[in-house]
């Protein structure tokens, strides 16, 4: 989550947020409860739950974080506030890459980069967790290794 220190950063050269942007990005800061990064030790450790059921968990609260995230890009709040000033301005920010200005626009990179590398961190745990590798406790041993970067997986002697 953005803490109240964060939304005092400035950058230089870029029209700072309306109004309305920070109403918008605040209401969406506030529903977001699960971290950037993920990790499976700190979810066991949460929920209480065996894995497959911490799991479970988890891919339920992923979905409503994704739609929150499509929520605010189409949020009129957001808008570039000179396109709504002048329907006929183009659609993009002062650095011509969407509908967005240049603050917004880096606000929500960041928070899709979030969710992504969430999403990610959470993926690899549940193929690790269904091959059964470096699960404690499970069947059938490691005898594999995986590495979804380089998308190979290998069968260990």
């Amino acid at each position: 989550m953005v803490s109240d220190s964060t939304w005092s950063l400035c950058a230089y050269h870029t029209a700072g947020f309306t109004d309305g942007e920070v109403e918008a990005l605040k209401e969406h800061d506030e529903l977001r409860t699960l971290k950037a990064y993920f990790d499976l030790k700190e979810l066991l450790e949460e929920i209480g739950a065996e894995i497959g059921e911490a799991l479970r968990i988890r891919a339920a609260e992923l979905a409503p974080w994704h739609d929150d995230l499509l929520r605010l890009m189409a949020d009129p709040r957001i808008e570039n506030q000179r396109r709504r000033e002048n329907p006929l301005e183009p659609r993009y920010d002062e650095r011509g890459k969407g509908p967005y200005g240049g603050a917004v626009a880096r606000f929500l990179a960041l928070s899709a980069e979030d969710y992504h590398r969430h999403r990610h961190g959470f993926e690899y745990a549940v193929t690790v967790w269904t091959l059964g590798l470096q699960a404690p406790g499970s069947y059938p041993p490691d005898s594999r290794s995986l590495g979804l970067a380089n998308r190979i997986l290998k069968l260990c002697n």
